[in-house]
């Protein structure tokens, strides 16, 4: 008769226990796991019918830290509607001379996506516009607006300007799908207040 080694005896519970375990999380590492859900923004979005829309949508957008609802706004060749364009204040320029030459949707997009990810935790940036509807009649498939406004971005980059004001115009084209895209940015300084164009050369370095 074989005698079992009383040591081994004692380990055996231990060591089958640990076998066990290891089983168990090995297969768990191998199992197929859940995606982490997106980080999505909040929308309130509107198919844009009509010029008020798109002001809609960019207050919105806005409001809501949405970088792709806030580049929807603005139109170019492949919606049917000419390139935007955007022409800085005096202020933009003198603080970054060239960086707005050939400015695109893409630049538009690439800083309010820089400066959404820099915003204070538990705030919301806004956009207020006056008049807030565009009152002129359409001129064929083209509009033009023009309001004071004010932007506020509570964001947390030390010794960087968080409110700007002054005077828009935009022009709004109507697309071959129906829908109307700012093709035209005008910004202008008044009072000697920062301006959104300075808040763009800040962010989009």
């Amino acid at each position: 008769m074989v005698k079992t080694n009383p040591i081994i005896s004692l380990l055996l519970p231990t060591v089958l226990a640990l076998l066990t375990l290891f089983t168990v999380q090995g297969c768990d590492l191998f199992a197929t796991r859940e995606p982490e859900p997106p980080v999505t923004a909040g929308s309130s979005f509107e198919q844009p019918t009509t010029p008020s829309t798109v002001l809609r949508n960019l207050q919105s957008s806005i409001s809501f830290a949405n970088s792709l609802d806030y580049r929807k706004c603005f139109g170019d060749t492949s919606l049917g509607v000419e390139s935007f364009r955007f022409q800085p204040s005096a202020e933009g320029l003198s603080v970054a001379p060239g960086r707005f030459v050939d400015w695109t949707i893409s630049d538009e997009e690439s800083y309010v996506r820089t400066i959404f990810s820099e915003l204070l935790e538990g705030t919301a940036p806004s956009l207020t516009l006056t008049p807030s509807e565009v009152v002129s009649t359409p001129i064929g498939d083209s509009v033009r607006y023009t309001a004071d406004y004010t932007i506020t971005f509570p964001h947390t980059r030390e010794g960087v300007e968080r409110e700007a004001s002054g005077r828009l115009v935009f022009t709004m084209k109507l697309s071959t799908r129906n829908e109307w895209y700012i093709t035209w940015w005008q910004d202008i300084a008044v009072n000697n207040q920062p301006t959104w164009s300075l808040l763009k050369a800040r962010f989009s370095n």
